[in-house]
């Protein structure tokens, strides 16, 4: 359109600020029902600021099953907050209320137009009847677009008419679908930005970009740090200071890597030592040794997964080795040094003791 209009969003923490009857809240603000009987929302009232002000649009967006609803848009100049949200003020007093101003009714209807309403103030009751034990819905939201427009303004003065005459109607079908779809336009760069998408768009971006996700089970805040670092992780493949980053993106722990030639050329003259070495770490140039503390905080994963996971960071011909630390560990020849044990320099014991049963201890 020439002229956009401007909408007014009643999602999430904006729900929870209506009158609720029998619907419940969710954790992540959203209007829930099971069960037969009525239920009821009255939504806050919205000021547009604009004494006999028009209205366009409004829609709804949920799931209802077994169900019948009802939406009751209502427009007045005058201020009802003081009688609609009175604790007296049961829901069918509500609906009686504002039957009393210009309203529209709407049954099972998602999307419905807005140009009879005429006020500053808008009123928006949805009513909610099971029939059923297993009757459940869920409310997402509601927008309200406005001012009134219309295609038709745009037509030559011979096409002009009433509001809600057959043409204006008619006309109001393809604004809608132009309105939806120019909607959708303009949140294509929010959609194609990896930090601000829909989590389900993360698996797309993933097999845009190679399909690196493929077999992985990936939360959205990981796929959203690979998408940010993907150049660095991808062309760093192979290396051990990428390998070290995503153990710690996948484990939250910091992992030691040894690799063959940090120790075999020093310990090349200690033949005792090597042999224990080449037990622990690999006898080959192609084996490095993965290091992973398990007794620090982080996730807890096995030796399998860690493995396999760590073969798409392997270089081709390598091979890894994987070795968890616990708390507990059973020494036999060997240890890891500053992992499972520490040096300490010996002491001279005194010899001031006392006796015990014939036995001396030394302090």
């Amino acid at each position: 359109m020439v002229e956009s209009g401007k909408k007014v969003n009643f999602y999430r923490l904006t729900l929870a600020e209506g009158r609720r009857h029998r619907m419940e809240l969710s954790e992540d603000y959203r209007l829930l029902g099971t069960g037969g009987g009525y239920f009821s929302y009255l939504a806050p009232v919205f000021d547009s600021a604009d004494y006999n002000g028009t209205w366009h649009r409004l829609c709804l967006e949920g799931s209802f099953s077994n169900c019948k609803y009802e939406i009751i848009a209502a427009a007045t100049n005058v201020d009802l907050r003081d009688l609609l949200e009175a604790e007296a003020c049961t829901p069918a007093k509500q609906l009686a209320l504002l039957k009393e101003y210009t309203h529209i009714r709407k049954v099972n209807t998602s999307d419905m137009l807005l140009h009879e309403l005429q006020g500053r103030y808008l009123w928006v009751f949805i009513g909610v009847s099971g029939s059923r034990t297993d009757s459940r819905f869920t409310i997402e939201g509601f927008r309200v677009e406005f001012p009134y427009g219309s295609f038709a303004e745009y037509l030559p003065e011979i096409y002009h008419g009433a509001r809600n005459d057959f043409f204006e109607r008619y006309m109001a079908v393809l604004q809608s679908l132009y309105e939806d779809l120019e909607k959708q336009v303009d949140h294509i760069p929010d959609d194609l930005d990896y930090e601000t998408a829909p989590e389900k768009n993360l698996p797309v971006f993933a097999q845009w970009t190679g399909n690196w996700a493929a077999g992985q089970k990936y939360s959205p805040a990981q796929m959203r740090y690979l998408l940010r670092h993907l150049q660095k992780i991808q062309s760093g493949r192979g290396t051990s200071c990428v390998m070290q980053q995503m153990i710690h993106l996948m484990t939250g722990r910091d992992a030691v890597i040894v690799e063959y030639f940090k120790w075999h050329d020093w310990m090349a003259g200690n033949s005792g030592l090597v042999e224990n070495y080449e037990c622990l770490f690999g006898r080959n140039e192609d084996t490095f040794t993965v290091i992973l503390d398990m007794s620090t905080p982080g996730k807890e994963v096995s030796r399998e997964w860690l493995v396999r996971f760590l073969e798409g960071y392997t270089p081709l011909g390598m091979q890894c080795k994987v070795v968890l630390l616990k708390k507990s560990s059973h020494m036999d020849t060997h240890c890891y040094l500053d992992k499972n044990s520490c040096l300490s320099v010996p002491v001279t014991a005194g010899t001031d003791g006392f006796v015990l049963g014939g036995n001396y201890i030394l302090g």
